[in-house]
């Protein structure tokens, strides 16, 4: 497999994403190229497979960097306060300076906990991301938004602070269970329903038909189709983050579903759905207020939702649960504004989504209950 570079443009923030197989025994030369200290503390957590770990930690020693290793435990719920004082502490215990780095192996969670640490150590050190998880590659590697939970809400506490670099090698997908592997299709899906938007053309057809048409190799997980879902995922956050990093106008596109699934997810206490499902759910909730708002037709609504439950991802919440708890958490996103919501709706056509504001909680509700 030929290397694949993707480029955010951020002026002299931007940096490259590189897509490779087996590229993890390569990525001492890759970092060797930046301008960094010697000392790299690699952030993993405990249910990532070691044999990644050692590939990435043998390459950059043979390069001669001094390399650290901190395992934190694994899970959302673990995106915590302190998570972070655990790095934060190994870093000041193991003096590393301002010019040293903090690299994230692993998937969203180690993401985003270690971009939030970099960012604050020594009001910041330099951030490097290793995501080994579809999730990782797709979404929470790409784009700096860094954070960690606390018990009022998810992500609450957060920053903007760009990776030095991503290194991405698709290989790393075939350790990950099926259900490992689906928590990033929720986030690939929501791709196909933003290219238009997003000004991005996947080929000839959507990519929504070839997530429908190639359903069985990507479930399969064959090279080829892996890495054309890696690649336009992370081609269509980079072109829209280098267009709008902090989120003031276009990048708000990338939250379809997001405020439904981190409603959910904090009810739950993370531990009933993981974010991609929660997110798959989200889309759905989205899709089917898009419909009654009248933005899409009955047959959109109902061939996003088929995507969705054809790919073994939830539809709906399955269990029983608080409605008022969930409709809580969601009215403390970012986004909304006067207790009113605002959200990303799929609109006209797949593809193409809209910002819609002051949709009441009356109208939301429903949407749990059908």
């Amino acid at each position: 497999m030929t290397e694949k570079a993707i480029k955010v443009n951020l002026k002299e923030k931007s940096y490259n994403i590189f897509i490779k197989e087996n590229i993890l025994a390569l990525s001492g030369n890759y970092l060797s190229k930046l301008k960094i200290g010697k000392k790299i503390l690699l952030v993993t957590q405990n249910k990532i497979p070691s044999v990644w770990i050692k590939k990435v930690h043998k390459s950059l020693v043979k390069k001669g960097f001094k390399v650290f290793i901190l395992v934190l435990q694994s899970g959302e719920e673990y995106k915590n306060l302190s998570s972070l004082l655990k790095i934060v502490n190994f870093a000041i215990k193991n003096k590393f300076e301002r010019s040293d780095s903090f690299c994230a192996v692993g998937g969203g969670v180690v993401s985003d906990l270690t971009g939030f640490a970099a960012s604050v150590y020594y009001r910041g050190i330099n951030f490097i991301c290793i995501p080994t998880t579809l999730l990782g590659m797709v979404d929470a590697a790409i784009g700096g938004k860094t954070a960690i939970n606390i018990k009022e809400g998810k992500n609450l506490l957060g920053t903007f602070y760009q990776p030095k670099i991503v290194i991405i090698d698709p290989k790393t997908l075939k350790t990950l269970s099926k259900k490992e592997f689906l928590v990033g299709m929720g986030e690939v899906i929501k791709y196909a329903l933003l290219e238009n938007t997003a000004k991005v053309k996947f080929s000839k057809s959507s990519f929504f038909q070839f997530l429908k048409n190639k359903r069985g190799r990507i479930l399969g997980l064959y090279s080829k189709e892996l890495l054309q879902i890696i690649y336009y995922s992370a081609f269509v956050k980079a072109q829209v983050v280098s267009k709008d990093e902090r989120e003031s106008s276009l990048r708000a596109i990338l939250n379809l579903g997001h405020t439904f699934a981190h409603g959910i997810e904090q009810a739950f206490n993370y531990k009933k759905y993981t974010h991609g499902e929660a997110v798959s759910i989200g889309i759905c909730f989205a899709s089917t207020l898009a419909f009654k708002q009248n933005l899409i037709s009955e047959e959109i609504m109902n061939s996003v939702i088929s995507l969705i439950s054809d790919y073994g991802l939830p539809v709906k919440i399955e269990c029983p649960f608080s409605l008022n708890k969930i409709i809580k958490s969601m009215l403390l996103d970012k986004k909304n504004k006067d207790g009113k919501f605002k959200f990303i709706l799929p609109a006209e056509k797949i593809g193409k989504v809209k910002i819609v504001s002051g949709i009441l909680v009356k109208d939301v509700k429903p949407l749990f209950l059908s």
